[in-house]
């Protein structure tokens, strides 16, 4: 085990016996920073859902993209276009100046390289999503996978009509749902699966018909966990969904009785020696937040189907030995780069496809043995790479991620100010780059919110053609079409505040991606007649340790697995 301080936070951390093996195998040195500061450099380079209205710089085409025209220093194209014959990545190709440092000639050839509008992959009437693919008719939705007609949501995977949702998978007709998995018709619920018409429920299983329940196991027609008849369940829904205030009414009572909740230290299932949180089926590693079928990876965000690999984000489909990689689908031996797909041996290159043995390169497709983009015969390739190793092990750049000045995006456009919120002068003095100019109106609204229906029922069309005003930020917002269908057929009244506000309200009831000590606190509350006696600790308080999201200021009672399941599962 060794122990250094972080270049970026000053901060002291470990780097583990297993990790020191783990560099060795990927020849790559130490890190230079901590855990949190390496994912918040490589979130730096994601910007899902700060969106743009620009032509494309080829055919003209107006469109959306996730780079502002204004102040973007490369090319943007359209999808068609950037996928297109018309241009050739070849074109930009740089020689190597031993002279000067690798990664500001490998800045030159980001500023010149075309980059694609939005990332996007076979998707229909999709125009404003972004890191998504195989979807149909949906609208503002990001890191999203094989959905159809869904709006407002981030980390939605093959569900139907579902609006206003996080992390929320294989589900249909829910709202205002977060980490749920397999739910029918479920409103503001959390942690849910395999359940149906839940309202205001949290960590509910094989469950139907309930409103403001939590822990709950098959239960139906259930209101704060008591069982009632179909008729009192259906007047209480039908109260609750009646008007704006109700819900907001019923949302602090729902917040009250989760913070009174008996939790899990980390919501994981099938896991071995593993720490980290949001985790299924992960084996052998340590800091995983939204993993899941990994084994022996470490220090992971937003990956699946995964091994061998350390420090990636957005990190997907049999990925094995990779280091330090942002946004990454298949392959193999890649380190230190950005949006690399199905490919091998690369370093340092950012959007390349289907290509082996890159070094510093950008738009690469089928190709392999070249370097800022230039073709190299094979032993030129390794002898040319080798040496420029050599030049970034000198100036102390090699083995690190790009640095933070080198993002196309300002911080406050990326993932990172979700995980690691920073002021912009926090954030300009550690060298990350910041988007003065936000995207939206302000002070354009034709409806005050007092003047919002506060039924569904009251509410005509004519909405449609309304301008309103987000009550927490003030940006102007619309409602169109497909969502005011949506509320009508929910019996759900017009929402108060924007997409992008209501998209933080909901990151912020997950857990931070951070660890603190923690241990079980089955057993020790209450006098000893009435503390609770598990298996494992028959005679008094359990107090197993562990490693939890849950931080010392929570007031939820925190248990460990195996009292957990006693009590719960």
């Amino acid at each position: 085990m060794t122990k250094q301080n972080c270049k970026t936070c000053e901060k002291e951390f470990v780097i583990r016996d297993e990790d020191i093996v783990f560099y060795e195998q990927m020849k790559s040195p130490l890190p230079l920073h901590c855990p949190d500061c390496r994912m918040m450099r490589r979130l730096a380079y994601r910007n899902e859902r700060t969106l743009y209205k620009r032509p494309c710089d080829l055919c003209n085409t107006d469109g959306v993209s996730i780079y502002p025209p204004a102040t973007t220093p490369f090319p943007v194209y359209c999808h068609t276009c950037w996928w297109s014959d018309k241009w050739d990545p070849r074109d930009f190709a740089m020689d190597y100046d031993p002279s000067r440092p690798f990664l500001e000639q490998f800045k030159e050839l980001q500023a010149k390289v075309p980059r694609i509008a939005l990332l996007v992959i076979d998707s229909v009437r999709c125009d404003y999503t972004n890191n998504a693919g195989e979807n149909k008719d949906c609208y503002l939705i990001f890191a999203a996978e094989n959905n159809e007609d869904c709006m407002y949501g981030r980390l939605v995977q093959r569900c139907k009509t579902s609006n206003d949702c996080a992390f929320i998978y294989d589900s249909e007709l829910c709202y205002e749902c977060i980490d749920c998995r397999a739910c029918f018709k479920c409103m503001y619920s959390e942690q849910c699966q395999s359940s149906s018409d839940l309202l205001f429920c949290y960590n509910m299983r094989d469950s139907q018909n309930c409103i403001l329940c939590t822990n709950g196991r098959h239960m139906s027609n259930a209101i704060l966990n008591v069982k009632y008849g179909k008729v009192e369940f259906e007047k209480k829904k039908a109260e609750i969904l009646s008007s704006y205030e109700n819900i907001e009414e019923a949302k602090k009572q729902y917040e009250e009785l989760k913070s009174k909740c008996i939790v899990k230290y980390a919501f994981q299932n099938k896991c071995h020696d593993a720490t980290g949180d949001y985790m299924y089926n992960c084996h052998e590693g340590v800091r995983l937040f939204d993993t899941s079928d990994s084994k022996n990876c470490s220090y992971m965000a937003d990956a699946m189907d995964i091994k061998d690999s350390m420090d990636c984000n957005n990190f997907y489909i049999k990925c094995e030995f990779e280091y330090d990689m942002m946004g990454v689908l298949g392959g193999s031996k890649n380190k230190h780069g950005t949006y690399v797909m199905w490919c091998t041996s690369t370093e340092y290159c950012d959007s390349c496809y289907n290509s082996n043995d890159l070094f510093g390169c950008i738009r690469l497709n089928k190709d392999s043995y070249s370097i800022l983009n230039k073709k190299y015969e094979k032993e030129s390739f390794d002898k040319l790479r080798a040496e420029i190793i050599e030049s970034m092990k000198a100036d102390g750049s090699y083995g690190q991620f790009f640095p933070p000045e080198m993002s196309p995006f300002g911080y406050n456009e990326t993932l990172a100010k979700e995980y690691f919120p920073m002021t912009r002068d926090e954030a300009l003095a550690k060298n990350f780059r910041w988007q003065e100019k936000n995207t939206g109106t302000f002070g354009k609204e034709t409806m005050p919110e007092n003047t919002i229906p506060s039924s569904i029922t009251s509410v005509t069309d004519t909405i449609l053609s309304e301008i309103l005003a987000c009550n927490e930020c003030g940006k102007n917002f619309r409602v169109i079409k497909a969502e005011l269908d949506f509320y009508k057929r929910m019996g759900l009244p017009i929402p108060h505040k924007d997409f992008e506000c209501r998209h933080q309200a909901r990151m912020a009831k997950r857990n931070p991606r951070k660890l603190y000590p923690g241990k079980c606190m089955c057993g020790s509350t209450g006098s000893p007649s009435t503390m609770t006696k598990h298996i494992n600790h028959p005679d008094g308080p359990c107090n197993a340790k562990f490693e939890t999201s849950y931080g010392p200021e929570r007031k939820e009672i925190i248990y460990c697995e195996s009292c957990y399941n006693q009590e719960i599962a």
